[in-house]
């Protein structure tokens, strides 16, 4: 009976969660519009349009942050040039509330996500957003006409009220991507291994770049390939860069089984 009880209290927060994202979605293209028709829209400003306007701006933003910055993300990729990682690290240093939760699908397309960002969380992340001191949010909203996705900063109350709302109801429903007294599967050499070998570098040039020896490299490339089940150098670099459906296809089959 209380697990009857538990996955129907599930249920029916998952349908609120659709609810206020949808809500939250129609409220941010309402500002958009207003603000592109020249309509005074106070607190609400575009931050960037494609993602290198919109990793300065968050670059910009990132020394405001002083208690608290969470990120919530319904899919989030492996872009091995990307150094917004470098960013979040300098945060948390300083101490800041850093927390992330994505849907876990996010996995499959980014195998290194929870060595990388070991306090994710996964959950049945509806909507984009980053939450700054729970006092200013970046939002998500519509594309480009080009097909560039944009980013939004706001400090109103009726989009920081629906924020903070899907935030609370999507924390209570998620769970840690790294199990407490568990490790990452792959440590930061790894990683670092990683990025190079998607990026194409040769194993003489990993060590190089890295400063350790090549069995050193030939060994780390050798747990990453066993760790995603590649039978190649390859078919690693590609399911490290998200390019294949196969682990997605392997998660999908473990759940109906």
């Amino acid at each position: 009976m209380r697990g009857d009880r538990e996955r129907h209290l599930t249920a029916g927060a998952g349908l609120d969660l659709y609810a206020a994202a949808a809500d939250l979605t129609q409220l941010v293209s309402g500002h958009v519009v207003g603000l592109l028709a020249g309509r005074p829209t106070p607190g609400f400003r575009r931050l960037g349009v494609g993602i290198d306007q919109i990793d300065k701006g968050l670059t910009a933003l990132e020394p405001t942050a002083q208690r608290s910055v969470w990120t919530m993300h319904p899919i989030l990729s492996y872009d091995p040039a990307n150094e917004m990682r470098l960013l979040d690290d300098h945060t948390r240093r300083r101490g800041v509330d850093m927390r992330c939760i994505t849907t876990e699908r996010s996995l499959n397309l980014y195998p290194l996500l929870t060595s990388e960002i070991p306090h994710v969380q996964f959950g049945p992340a509806r909507s984009q957003f980053i939450l700054v001191d729970e006092a200013v949010a970046v939002v998500g909203g519509p594309h480009s006409e080009e097909g560039y996705p944009t980013a939004w900063l706001t400090t109103r109350t009726d989009v920081l009220t629906l924020v903070r709302g899907i935030w609370d109801l999507t924390w209570q429903l998620s769970h840690p991507g790294v199990p407490a007294g568990q490790k990452p599967p792959f440590t930061a050499r790894q990683c670092e291994v990683a990025r190079r070998l998607v990026l194409g570098a040769k194993d003489s040039a990993i060590a190089r770049d890295l400063d350790v020896s090549l069995r050193t490299v030939a060994a780390d490339v050798s747990v990453l390939m066993h760790t995603l089940g590649a039978v190649s150098r390859a078919e690693t670099a590609h399911l490290l860069a998200g390019g294949s459906h196969r682990l997605d296809a392997a998660r999908l089959r473990a759940e109906a089984t």
